[in-house]
C-alpha cells in the first residue's frame, strides 16, 4: 500500500532531522486576515509564506506554511506553528500543502503536537479542507503544559487534487494568560489507487453507530401534529413539502406510561424508520392527559419499573435505531421543580439506560439536554449522568427576541454561548467529547423587518460550520411555549419558510445515512 507522508518541522531542536531549503517569498501584507475575519469565515487563508520552514524527506522544501497574519509574532521566526494571543482569546493558523501524491485523496490523518504554555490553557482543533469547503472538523482537544499527541481521521473523502488540501489549526486560548502552541504537524494521505479503488478497511463510517454523521449535520424538525388530526406522520410530510426536502431526524415527545402517547415507537414514528428517517424521540416523566408529574425520586427508587420494562421490549423490536432524551431541559423548574434532587435525575437516568441495556433494546441512542440557559449552568455538572450513560448532548437555543426581552441575536450568537462554555477545559472535565444536538432550535419574528428571521434563517448552516461538534439541528415549529405564545414555527412567515429552504440546500446539511 502506498503511504505517503507530508511532513512539516518548526519548532528548532528538529530543524536537523529535516532537509536544508529554504522557504522564500512572502504575499502582499494587504492579504493578511484578522482573527476576528478568519474564526468567523472559516475559510482557510494563504496570508503569508514563512521562512526557516522546511520539509522532510531530503528533498528540497515543496510544502508550504502559511500564517492566517495574527497567529504569529514576528519573534517567532517559525519556531512555533502557532499561538494565541495572550489572554482569552482565539487565534487559527492554515497549513497549505504542495506535492501531495497523484490522484488525490481518499482519506487523510492529520497529527498534531501541542501543548499550553506560560500559563495558557485551551483547545486546538483540526479542520481538513479541499481548496475553501470545509471537509470535516476533529473535536476540540483540551491542552496542558504537557506535549500531547493528537490524531485526527478524515475519510470516505473525494479529493481530486492532493494539491488542494488545507489543515486549519483553531486554538482557543482561555486563560488570562500564556499560549498555545504546536511544534510539528504531518498528514498521512491514502489516495484511491492504495486499495485498488475500495475503501481503506480502516475508514470512517459515514454515519457512525451512534447515529452521528461523519461530516456535516442532520436537518430535522418538531412539527406539531394538533392541525393535522394527531396524525404525526402528515404533519411531517407537509412539513418536508415546505422545506422543499426530506428531513434526516424528526423529534417528537412522549409522556409517561404503558398507553396512549406513552407507547414508543408508535405507527407513524415505526414507518418514518422504516423510511430511513432518524428517530429522536423526548421522553418525559409527565402523564400529559392528566396533568401529573412523575417524580424522578419515584424512578430512581424502582417504583417505576414496570412502564421502563415495557417501553425497552417494544424498543428493542424497533425496525432501526432511534434515539431518546430523558426528561429534556431537566434543569428547568418551570417544570421540574417538584421532581426531586438533582441527584435522584442522575439516578432516575441510569435505572432507565440499565434497564434497557438489560432488557437488549442496545438499538437506543441516549441524548442529554439540558436547557442551554446561562441562568442554570451551574446546575449541569450534578445533572450529568455520565459518559458511558450519554451519546449525545444537547441543547435548546432561541432567538427569543422581544417574546421574552431580549436582543435579537444572529445565529451563531443564538447557539455559540452554551457551545463555547459546554467547550471550556473546566467544562470539558466533567463531560466527555460528545456530539451535540440542538433539539429545539428556531427564531422569533421581528415586528417592524419581515425579511428579518428569513435572513437568519439563511444564515444557520454558515453559523453551524463555526461549532463542528454540533451534528444535527431540530427547528421547532411551533408558536406554543411554556410562558406566552412566541412566534417561532418555521412557517411564522412566508419568508422564514423560503429562508429555512434555502438553508437546507446547503451540502453541509445533506449527509448520506449510509
Amino acid at each position: 500500500m502506498l503511504d505517503e507522508r507530508l511532513l512539516l518541522c518548526a519548532a528548532p531542536a528538529l530543524l536537523a532531522a529535516c532537509s536544508s531549503g529554504e522557504l522564500a517569498g512572502t504575499e502582499p501584507s494587504e492579504q493578511l486576515a484578522s482573527a476576528v475575519a478568519q474564526t468567523a469565515s472559516l475559510v482557510p487563508t494563504s496570508d503569508v509564506a514563512l521562512d526557516k520552514i522546511w520539509g522532510g524527506g531530503g528533498t528540497a522544501p515543496i510544502f508550504r506554511l502559511v500564517d492566517d497574519g495574527t497567529s504569529f509574532a514576528a519573534s517567532d521566526g517559525g519556531g512555533t506553528f502557532a499561538r494565541s494571543a495572550p489572554g482569552a482569546a482565539t487565534a487559527s493558523l492554515t497549513l497549505g500543502y504542495a506535492g501531495a501524491p497523484a490522484g488525490g485523496a481518499r482519506q487523510v490523518v492529520v497529527n498534531v503536537q501541542a501543548w499550553a504554555i506560560n500559563g495558557g490553557a485551551g483547545t486546538v482543533r483540526v479542520h481538513l479542507y479541499d481548496g475553501d469547503t470545509l471537509l470535516g472538523s476533529g473535536p476540540a482537544r483540551a491542552l496542558s503544559a504537557s506535549q500531547q499527541n493528537l490524531s485526527e481521521t478524515f475519510g470516505g473523502l473525494a479529493v481530486a487534487n492532493g494539491d488542494r488540501l488545507r489543515t486549519e489549526l483553531v486554538f482557543q486560548n482561555t486563560a488570562g494568560t500564556g499560549s498555545l502552541v504546536s511544534s510539528i504537524v504531518w498528514i498521512d494521505v491514502t489516495t484511491p489507487d492504495d486499495d485498488g479503488g475500495g475503501s481503506p478497511p480502516d475508514e470512517e463510517p459515514v454515519v457512525s453507530d451512534k447515529l452521528v454523521p461523519r461530516n456535516g449535520a442532520w436537518w430535522g424538525a418538531y412539527n406539531s401534529s394538533r392541525n393535522y388530526g394527531w396524525d404525526w406522520g402528515l404533519a411531517i410530510k407537509d412539513f418536508e413539502a415546505k422545506a422543499g426536502r426530506k428531513l434526516d431526524i424528526v423529534y417528537r415527545y412522549h409522556d409517561w406510561g404503558t398507553t396512549d402517547n406513552g407507547v414508543f415507537p408508535d405507527r407513524f414514528e415505526t414507518a418514518q424508520m422504516n423510511e430511513g428517517t432518524i428517530v429522536h424521540l423526548s421522553w418525559e416523566s409527565r402523564r400529559y392527559s392528566a396533568g401529573q408529574n412523575v417524580t424522578w425520586t419515584e424512578i430512581a427508587n424502582g417504583s417505576q419499573d414496570a412502564v421502563i420494562r415495557a417501553a425497552a421490549e417494544r424498543a428493542k423490536n424497533a425496525p432501526g435505531k432511534f434515539m431518546i432524551a430523558f426528561d429534556h431541559e431537566m434543569d428547568n423548574t418551570d417544570v421540574h421543580s417538584a421532581d426531586g434532587p438533582d441527584a435522584d435525575y442522575v439516578a432516575a437516568y441510569r435505572r432507565i439506560v440499565d434497564m434497557f441495556r438489560a432488557a437488549g433494546a442496545t438499538n437506543v441512542v441516549w441524548v442529554w439536554t439540558p436547557m442551554g440557559w446561562s441562568g442554570t449552568r451551574a446546575r449541569l455538572p450534578a445533572l450529568y449522568p455520565g459518559d458511558s450513560y450519554v451519546d449525545w448532548i444537547g441543547y435548546d437555543p432561541y432567538n427569543f427576541y422581544e417574546c421574552n426581552g431580549s436582543g435579537w441575536k444572529d445565529p451563531a450568537t443564538t447557539f455559540g454561548g452554551h457551545y463555547d462554555w459546554m467547550h471550556a477545559p473546566a467544562q470539558m472535565a466533567w463531560h466527555g467529547e460528545k456530539p451535540y444536538i440542538l433539539s429545539e432550535f428556531s427564531s422569533h419574528e421581528d415586528p417592524a423587518d419581515p425579511n428579518r428571521k428569513g435572513q437568519w434563517m439563511r444564515g444557520i448552516v454558515d453559523a453551524l460550520k463555526r461549532y463542528p461538534d454540533i451534528k444535527a439541528v431540530q427547528f421547532y415549529n411551533s408558536n406554543v411555549t411554556h410562558r406566552s405564545p412566541c412566534k417561532l414555527a418555521v412557517d411564522s412567515s412566508s419568508q422564514s419558510v423560503a429562508g429555512y429552504a434555502a438553508a437546507g440546500s446547503d451540502p453541509y446539511v445533506n449527509q448520506p445515512h449510509y
